[in-house]
């Protein structure tokens, strides 16, 4: 099944505050694809965010239904923790967050960001 925005999938990155973009690291990772489903055959890059059993309460968090999506525990995604990947880092798609839920973390993303 190709790529899609929603999509709940694991990477292999490691993801560090000064750099652009994620290295190579030892454990899979959870992370919620941002990139807009049509650019994704024309870009090796891609947005994504953390996935994060961390919950602190912060606004830019949006609690997801961690059952549905695949995932064994309680969790956010933390808009954050937004990351730009090359494709070929995302290994598993494990599932897909409602619209409902997108339409919060770009919400989220948004105050995140201040735009």
């Amino acid at each position: 099944m190709p790529l899609a925005s929603a999509d709940v999938t694991t990477t292999r990155a490691t993801f560090t505050l000064d750099e652009a973009l994620a290295e190579v690291g030892r454990k899979r990772r959870p992370v919620l694809v941002l990139t807009r489903t049509e650019v994704l055959d024309v870009r090796s890059l891609v947005t994504v965010a953390e996935i994060t059993t961390s919950a602190r309460g912060l606004a830019a968090e949006v609690e997801i239904d961690h059952r549905a999506v695949g995932l064994d525990r309680a969790c956010v995604v933390n808009g954050d923790g937004l990351h730009t990947v090359a494709e070929s880092m995302l290994t598993t798609r494990v599932g897909e967050v409602e619209e409902s839920t997108l339409a919060r973390v770009c919400v989220a993303v948004s105050d995140a960001l201040g735009c």
